[in-house]
């Protein structure tokens, strides 16, 4: 399946498991979510990108957008300097009741990114990474 095909897919997934919010961990230049937002997803963003150049690049892409926030940091399994917990901030950015996609840019930082969910990790509907040829259920 090309790159097209698999976001089509994804975004057929988003409608299907009534997705409200996606978490864009490692939003580099805003490529995931712009391609969402082409494929037709209208529903909130949250990118979350650590580093200056890559965030400028995240924060032009999410600039006319109100419902696509970008976050300067990453997301993992300990706080440190330019990382957070999700299970730190998931009541920041996501409101009651929302179902959550989280898109993980990178597959090794996956098991990180989980951990870190904590209790919150039996809360996010649908777990995908940017080179994951499928999406994977939680």
């Amino acid at each position: 399946m090309t790159g097209l095909g698999r976001m089509r897919e994804l975004v057929r997934q988003i409608a299907h498991f009534e997705i409200d919010l996606v978490l864009d961990s490692g939003g580099q230049d805003g490529a995931f979510g712009r391609a969402l937002r082409r494929r037709g997803y209208r529903g909130r963003i949250v990118s979350f990108e650590p580093f200056g150049g890559p965030r400028a690049g995240v924060r032009r892409a999410a600039a006319r957008d109100v419902d696509w926030h970008v976050l300067p940091y990453a997301l993992g399994d300990r706080d440190r300097a330019w990382v957070r917990r999700l299970d730190g901030v998931w009541e920041d950015v996501v409101a009651p009741g929302e179902r959550v996609l989280l898109q993980v840019d990178s597959e090794p930082e996956l098991p990180q990114v989980l951990a870190g969910a904590g209790e919150f990790g039996v809360d996010l509907a649908l777990v995908r990474t940017g080179v994951a040829k499928e999406a994977v259920f939680a």
